[in-house]
């Protein structure tokens, strides 16, 4: 996978406060993009404890928790079977397209954000992407075509008063609701878990049969958490765009499920949003994250833990992404975290307490070093207030600690991650 340059920048606006006691709202998406069904809401079950400066940030776990470490997944980059092209909308008919190119159309999604529509094609038996591809991209009313992508979440995160307090966030700072609102594209999540119970979550699926997932409740719990699960984006909205189906301890997806998701944030422009996945450069989810960048949306994607030999994967490679390694509280890099130029800042995402359907679990991984990150960059100025993603990573980059070899490197990026002074209140 080839680096992708640094530099894109773009702009816009969306925030919310939180409401205790809200309800919650869960959504299901079809198959090809739209809402079915209505909205169904519950009570939230409580607002949870308040969050004074005079509260302790440690904690003690209702059990002793799980211990897992992330390590990213040998998987296939691809899915064999199948084939993703794009057409303006209104410029041709994907069906007959299709039938001179000699796959089936298996969904037709209108990208609101984009103005294109994506079509995925099913391979006759023979047929590779690659030749599919070929075919198609020679086809008048094409835009272009390409595989549909397989990716992973990295796994989970959870943060001590130690950890958080070496990044910037006192108690002081975290005593002060954060405000906004924040996004993350993932596993389902436990919307019962009592980390979340008082959050105001709302949920789209954009996968079909999906259980909550370790990974999502992870993330969410490390983001906006309440209860033994501190969270520097406490107070702030949630929304859930969920497009992984869990796997195990991880959480697998790909390119026809992150388009959807990720044009719906793109319509929604929170103030951060969360991509604690890997996998491929990707021509249409790149297309999708500038304009996320444009709209003045903040992103932290994690660098990956694929080890010293592997890559920096996308989102993370993006220019628009703030790309997150992890490190421990002795400020050690995780043993599997991926190094390249495209990391940009790290956190402690080693040896953490992390929400899980069912209770909790100890956990090590980019994707959770990353989620606190997101979390914490609700509280920024850049973020929250002039929603500038440009600004937000050179403010972060000048605001970090810096680890390892003087100066920037491809292990640490910038250095540790800590709050940047200039703060929203």
């Amino acid at each position: 996978m080839a680096p992708s340059p640094r530099g894109w920048a773009l702009p816009a606006a969306l925030a919310a406060l939180l409401v205790p006691q809200v309800a919650l709202a869960q959504i299901s998406v079809g198959p090809h993009g739209g809402d079915v069904g209505r909205p169904a809401s519950r009570p939230s079950g409580g607002s949870g404890p308040v969050f004074s400066p005079s509260l302790s940030l440690t904690f003690t776990l209702p059990r002793k928790p799980k211990p897992f470490e992330a390590r990213d997944a040998s998987l296939e980059a691809q899915v064999p079977d199948a084939v993703i092209f794009i057409v303006k909308d209104g410029a041709a008919d994907p069906q007959a397209i299709a039938s001179r190119t000699g796959v089936s159309v298996l969904e037709t999604v209108h990208l609101e954000s984009l103005q294109l529509r994506m079509v995925v094609g099913k391979l006759h038996p023979g047929d590779t992407p690659e030749a599919a591809s070929a075919r198609l991209a020679q086809t008048p009313g094409v835009a272009w075509a390409q595989a549909d992508h397989v990716y992973q979440g990295f796994g989970l995160g959870g943060r001590s008063s130690k950890a958080l307090e070496a990044q910037g966030l006192t108690p002081a700072i975290l005593a002060t609701p954060a405000a906004g609102t924040v996004a993350m594209i993932d596993t389902p999540l436990d919307l019962d878990h009592e980390a979340l119970r008082g959050v105001a979550v709302t949920q789209r699926l954009f996968v079909a049969k999906a259980g909550p997932g370790v990974h999502g409740t992870a993330v969410a719990g490390l983001m906006v958490g309440r209860g033994d699960v501190v969270a520097p984006g406490r107070g702030a909205r949630l929304v859930s765009l969920a497009a992984f189906l869990p796997a195990g301890d991880g959480a697998r997806s790909q390119t026809r499920s992150l388009a959807r998701a990720l044009d719906a944030a793109a319509l929604l422009r929170p103030n951060v949003l969360n991509l604690s996945f890997g996998g491929p450069d990707d021509r249409l989810l790149a297309a999708l994250l500038s304009v996320i960048d444009g709209r003045g949306v903040c992103v932290a994607a994690a660098a990956g833990n694929g080890g010293k030999a592997g890559r920096v994967p996308f989102p993370a490679s993006h220019p628009a992404a703030l790309g997150v390694t992890a490190v421990d509280e002795r400020l050690r890099i995780y043993p599997f975290a991926t190094p390249g130029p495209q990391v940009d800042v790290a956190a402690i995402g080693v040896d953490v307490t992390v929400a899980a359907p069912g209770g909790y679990r100890q956990v090590s991984g980019s994707s959770f070093a990353t989620a606190v990150v997101s979390g914490a960059l609700l509280r920024t100025e850049a973020c929250a207030k002039s929603r500038d993603p440009g600004a937000m990573r050179a403010a972060v980059s000048n605001a970090a600690k810096d680890l390892g070899a003087v100066g920037r490197d491809d292990v640490f990026g910038g250095g540790l991650f800590r709050l940047p002074a200039r703060s929203a209140p």
